[in-house]
């Protein structure tokens, strides 16, 4: 996992939580549910997160990268699933 992967996601989970209800917090931990029924995150948090990872990605790297793409989806675990799967996403994507 790289150190700027895990800095993009601790900032964006940041911001989100900037807005959020503190029972609507996003809990920066691996194994966070983000995208299923036990998840406090509603879609329009999640939203919020993904977009705020990909402004962060093209403004500490330059590069713009789309985070969900068609192949995001062809994997067996969603990338979106938890915390750490974004954050495992992330760290593919930069690579």
């Amino acid at each position: 996992m790289s150190d700027l992967a895990k800095q993009i996601v601790d900032e964006a989970i940041l911001e989100v939580n900037a807005d959020q209800d503190a029972d609507a917090q996003v809990a920066n931990q691996p194994d966070t549910a983000l995208l299923s029924e036990g998840s406090n995150v509603d879609s329009l948090a999640l939203v919020r997160l993904l977009l705020a990872v990909e402004r962060l990605i093209e403004e500490k790297t330059g590069k713009a990268i789309t985070v969900v793409d068609d192949t995001a989806f062809e994997t067996e675990q969603s990338p979106f699933a938890t915390v750490g799967t974004l954050l495992q996403h992330v760290t593919h994507l930069l690579a």
